[in-house]
């Protein structure tokens, strides 16, 4: 599939507004179609951009990684293309702590989306309004995904964009002002669990077996490590 399709230019719409915010250098990767970025940032660790085309299919992965001894939200999105108008899609800020122990972590990284969370969810139209979800991997995210798992139309994903591109910048407002007091060990020790666990490959065996069928399962897995591992300590 060519570049000019709708799935990856929206994801490198939002590679160029965490740009235009930090400034990004490219870290050497032998993974076919990943690309990483470092980020000189006092909060922020990673970007990592996955492509797998495979025929008429096009999977676009983002991570921006907050540093993992600090309370910085991660920012997912994600496109699959499989056709010139369809395609699924999801994006989501992953939490860094727990609700029950940090309850005013929540508030302060979630409540500023809610907006942008009903504005996308709360369109009956959009196929991320009644996204069933698979709860083994919505354990590992947040309630505020937004998610269209069934077959939607770029129409959607237009209409949808906004609000994806406002949890990231609410991400990135984050990095330059946020503070919450927690433990960097206990930070740390956390994000290396979750990230394990996120990519692992009992916890997707399906999306994990696509990938290995396509780059290989050497490079799969060393695209899951690159995943995982921070740049910065």
């Amino acid at each position: 599939m060519s570049d000019s399709g709708f799935g990856v230019r929206m994801i490198e719409r939002l590679i160029a507004r965490v740009a235009a915010h930090t400034a990004l250098q490219a870290r050497p990767c032998d993974v076919d179609g990943l690309r990483l970025w470092a980020l000189e940032h006092p909060r922020l660790d990673r970007l990592v951009h996955f492509r797998i085309a495979s025929g008429a299919v096009d999977t676009n992965l983002l991570f921006l990684f907050g540093r993992s001894t600090t309370a910085q939200p991660h920012f997912h999105a994600q496109v699959v293309q499989f056709a010139p108008d369809a395609c699924v899609y999801n994006a989501d800020i992953v939490p860094r702590l727990d609700p029950v122990t940090h309850p005013a972590w929540f508030t302060s990284v979630y409540g500023p989306v809610t907006k942008a969370y009903w504005q996308a969810t709360g369109n009956k139209a959009n196929a991320c309004a009644s996204a069933p979800g698979n709860p083994a991997i919505a354990l590992y995210l947040s309630p505020w995904s937004i998610a269209a798992p069934r077959p939607t139309i770029s129409e959607e994903l237009a209409r949808v964009g906004p609000m994806i591109e406002a949890y990231l910048d609410h991400c990135l407002a984050l990095a330059d002002s946020f503070t919450y007091d927690a433990a960097p060990a206990e930070l740390s020790s956390r994000d290396r669990q979750h990230l394990e666990l996120l990519h692992s490959d009992a916890l997707d065996p399906r999306a994990w077996k696509g990938v290995y069928r396509s780059i290989g399962e050497e490079a799969g897995r060393r695209a899951k490590a690159i995943l995982a591992t921070p740049l910065h300590n």
